[in-house]
Parts: C-alpha cells; sequence; structure tokens
C-alpha cells in the first residue's frame, strides 16, 4: 500500500496560501498593490498590534462593481489577464487572482466599496473559502476599505513567529520601507501609515520628482545626483548617494524587492527636475 497520500483539499488550499501570504507586509504590499491597480490618489493603512489584529488599506480608487465582488476572493480570478499569453502585456501590479483568496484562508476578510455609479456602498463579510457570508448596504465615499483581522490565527505556527518584540517592530520597519518606496516614485499619490491610532508616515501628493524623493526620504534626496536610464542591464549611469566622508546617508538598496524595483533603480528612469 502507497505511503503517499493526497492532501484533503482544505488543508492543500491552506498550505498554498500560506506560500502568497507569508507576513504582515506580504499583506500590506498585496492590498497596496491592489489600491494602486484601482486607480487611487490617496491610500491609508491603518494597522493594530502590528497588523495582527488588524490590517485595514482604504483607497479613493475605481471601487468594486457588484457583478465582480462575487468573485474577487476566489482563487485564480482575475480581471488582469485571460491566458498566460497576456503575461507579455501586464501593466498592473497584479494578476494572478490570488491575494484575496490566500488572505481569505488565513485571516478574517471584509471589504467595503462603492463606485463612482453608486448612489451607496456595501460592505462585504467573507469564509475562509472566498465566499460572501453578508453584504449590507453602508453610506461611503467612492473607493474600497480592505480590512483584514485575526491573521495567522487558524496558522499557529505561522503567528508564533510574531511573539518577539523585536519581530513586530521589524515588521512594521519594513511596512514603512515598503510605503517609502513607493512614495519615491509615485508623485502624485497621498500614502498614509498609523499603526494603534499612532502617525507612523506620510506623503503628499506633489508635482515633481525631487518633491516626491524629499517627503520620501527627508534631506538624504538632497545628496542625490541626477541619473541617466541605458537599459535593464546597466538601470544606472553615474548616480551616488554620499556624504561628505564617502559614507551612504541612507541605505538606498534598503527596500524590498518589486517587480517595477524600488528605490534607486527606479529613480533612474526619472530625472530629478521633472
Amino acid at each position: 500500500m502507497s505511503r503517499i497520500k493526497e492532501l484533503p483539499k482544505s488543508t492543500s488550499h491552506l498550505l498554498s496560501c500560506t506560500q502568497v501570504i507569508t507576513s504582515v507586509q506580504s499583506v500590506v504590499k498585496e492590498l497596496l498593490e491592489n489600491a494602486l491597480d484601482s486607480h487611487a490618489t490617496s491610500v491609508e493603512i491603518k494597522l493594530e498590534n502590528f497588523g495582527l489584529e488588524k490590517i485595514e488599506v482604504k483607497d479613493n480608487g475605481d471601487g468594486i462593481i457588484k457583478d465582480d465582488i462575487l468573485f474577487v476572493a476566489k482563487p485564480h480570478c482575475t480581471s488582469k489577464i485571460t491566458s498566460h499569453l497576456d503575461l507579455v502585456k501586464i501593466i498592473t501590479y497584479g494578476f494572478r487572482g490570488e491575494a484575496l483568496a490566500a488572505i481569505c484562508a488565513v485571516a478574517d476578510l471584509a471589504i467595503t466599496t462603492k463606485t463612482a455609479d453608486e448612489e451607496f456602498g456595501y460592505t462585504y463579510t467573507f469564509d475562509h473559502n472566498g465566499n460572501i457570508l453578508s453584504s449590507e448596504p453602508c453610506p461611503c465615499n467612492q473607493g474600497t476599505s480592505v480590512v483584514v483581522t485575526n491573521l495567522f490565527n487558524n496558522v499557529p505556527v505561522r503567528k508564533q513567529l510574531y511573539r518577539p518584540e523585536k519581530k513586530k517592530k521589524e515588521e512594521l520597519r519594513i511596512i514603512e520601507d515598503i510605503l517609502v518606496a513607493f512614495g519615491c516614485i509615485l508623485t502624485r499619490i497621498r500614502f498614509v501609515l498609523y499603526h494603534n491610532r499612532n502617525l507612523i508616515w506620510q506623503k503628499s501628493v506633489v508635482d515633481r520628482t525631487i518633491d516626491g524623493l524629499r517627503l520620501a526620504l527627508g534631506d538624504a534626496a538632497d545628496y542625490m545626483e541626477d541619473c541617466e536610464y541605458v537599459d535593464e542591464e546597466t538601470q544606472l549611469i553615474g548616480s551616488q548617494v554620499f556624504n561628505e566622508d564617502n559614507t551612504f546617508p541612507f541605505n538606498p538598496l534598503h527596500f524590498p524587492p518589486h517587480p517595477l524595483s524600488v528605490g534607486v533603480k527606479v529613480c533612474s528612469h526619472v530625472t530629478l527636475d521633472q
């Protein structure tokens, strides 16, 4: 008799989802990218207990139409592509249709959304399989608010990683770094980060790239030199950030990796006088 057994679908689904949602920062990043894909110009992120109790990402984007809400938290349901052949022309951050489904599997999910054509919005709650449990009308502005609670309560091994206070603070720092990275390149989008109702970081809308860099990086932006984009291999020509003693005032490669690339690499696509 074979010792290899097929896992129950509920187990295999949960395990695969924990490979998509690996941390608090991965939840924030996925929801942030969804907000940007919805053409939002303002994104607010609120965390409670370092995101373990509650993560809320609120935007003023397009909102989700009623015909789509049934599928937003279902695995591999997406409006971005119809087959793998479309991957060569992706222009959005997300395309796999896995983020909300994976979040549902490891947390409790509620979405409040309203489009421009609707008189009022709706608040939807979902079960761990992405099915809608309830829907109620809700007075709100255009956009979407995604609330994630009780993250990893059903994955105790993953939640145990966040017992050390140091780990929690490190996660918050990484989330701030993600926002700073986006803030460097997305000048016309407002970002705000709160933790336990305390303002951690914010960036307002600006017109020029250099102004966005100053808001995101502070005085370090004044040490940056103009740079020239060459190609995907070369990336930069002559862009260095040094103090007078030849040391970095900040680490330009400190930001986490991203499909668009962030930090110094993204700055190579623009000139600082724009």
